[in-house]
């Protein structure tokens, strides 16, 4: 389904589960967009600008004073308490937290630009057990999702942290070939090593508030999707 078509060989982090919907966000879906903060450079005693190469979370925007998703899995910035943890119990595993957490972080010298994600939108799988919609749970027992191992996460992590340039024409080949990676290392290695299926298509034509989308060419090109 070309709506739904971002999910294909995705890497996907749950950050909440109730009784009503699982809502979550793919992490190795790169976009065109950059995001520039301002940041204090202490061999200058002024200021520099950092770009951060924006992730396409889902097809649904986020409203409200912090729209963009800032996650890292920083150990110094988790006994920092820099943030939260994503999920129960995980403490170890990535955190969220705010713009100004990243820019302080940065500027005081705790952490890198590299040790962020930034990601736009959502992703939502609503739960109504009459139509048989039971969330991400009902995407898993479907086989449409697999759990990543927990000794696979740091590796699926660093890798994603190396596609740190914004997508452009220029580095097309090298980005993607970085998104097929972290999903072959979140799955099981014997299909991981199998899979002769094609590289995911980034998500294209996104807009000021990056909730919309373009499927029908290929990023600057007059090739169409279908035909890839």
């Amino acid at each position: 389904v070309i709506q739904t078509q971002h999910f294909h060989k995705s890497v996907t982090l749950i950050l909440l589960d109730d009784e009503t919907a699982s809502v979550g966000v793919v992490l190795n879906r790169p976009s065109n967009k950059g995001l520039d903060i301002k940041v204090a450079d202490r061999s200058t005693r002024g200021q520099k600008v950092v770009t951060i190469p924006m992730r396409y979370g889902g097809q649904y925007a986020v409203k409200g004073k912090e729209a963009l998703l800032w996650l890292h899995c920083n150990p110094k910035l988790r006994d920092m308490q820099i943030g939260s943890p994503v999920g129960e119990n995980q403490k170890d595993g990535i955190w969220k937290c705010t713009s100004q957490d990243v820019v302080t972080a940065i500027a005081q010298g705790y952490a890198n630009a590299e040790d962020f994600l930034v990601v736009s939108g959502v992703s939502v799988w609503e739960k109504n057990i009459a139509q048989g919609m039971n969330g991400i749970e009902g995407e898993l027992d479907l086989g449409k999702y697999e759990l990543i191992p927990k000794n696979c996460r740091d590796k699926v992590w660093t890798t994603l942290l190396s596609q740190q340039q914004v997508l452009s024409e220029n580095n097309f080949g090298q980005i993607m070939a970085i998104s097929e990676k972290a999903w072959t290392l979140a799955a099981d290695d014997k299909k991981g090593k199998q899979s002769n299926k094609p590289t995911p298509v980034p998500i294209l034509g996104i807009g000021e508030n990056f909730d919309e989308e373009d499927d029908s060419l290929v990023f600057k090109s007059d090739t169409k999707v279908s035909k890839l």
